[in-house]
């Protein structure tokens, strides 16, 4: 995420992450705005801004309407 915000000329204030799993903890740890799925484990919720619902009731869409919309 660095290497591609550098590329683009962003600062990763700017980016908005999205995880679902453990392996995702450090790309929200960098991110502007972390937002975790609403099924992801407590540990990744926990470094979560956002907490979104789950990927069965399209946690992804909601996300992208409160803050892209």
């Amino acid at each position: 995420m660095r290497v591609l915000a550098s590329h683009l000329g962003i600062s990763l204030t700017e980016i908005i992450a999205i995880g679902d799993g453990p392996n995702d903890i450090s790309l929200l740890s960098s991110a502007g705005l972390a937002i975790a799925m609403g099924d992801a484990p407590d540990e990744l919720k926990a470094v979560a801004d956002f907490i979104t619902l789950d990927v069965d009731h399209s946690g992804l869409a909601e996300a992208i309407k409160k803050f892209l919309l």
